[in-house]
């Protein structure tokens, strides 16, 4: 089987969103993704520009982990 390599630039929503949806898609090969950020660590301005105390920012991670692992 074919297998369609993809990097993604940008590890926050719209970019593990965005592999979610290659990874979920109907499709006849095989989707190899590598998710590139210039930051230290993912999920964009969820991690930095929400208030870490803020309650639904955790949900947000956390839904965003699921995809990524």
């Amino acid at each position: 089987m074919t297998t369609l390599r993809l990097a993604i630039i940008g590890a926050g929503p719209a970019g593990i969103y965005s592999a979610d949806i290659l990874l979920k898609a109907e499709k006849h090969f095989d989707v190899s993704i590598d998710l590139f950020e210039q930051l230290p660590s993912p999920y964009g301005l969820v991690r930095y520009g929400v208030a870490p105390d803020h309650p639904r920012s955790k949900g947000i991670v956390n839904a965003l982990r699921d995809v990524v692992d």
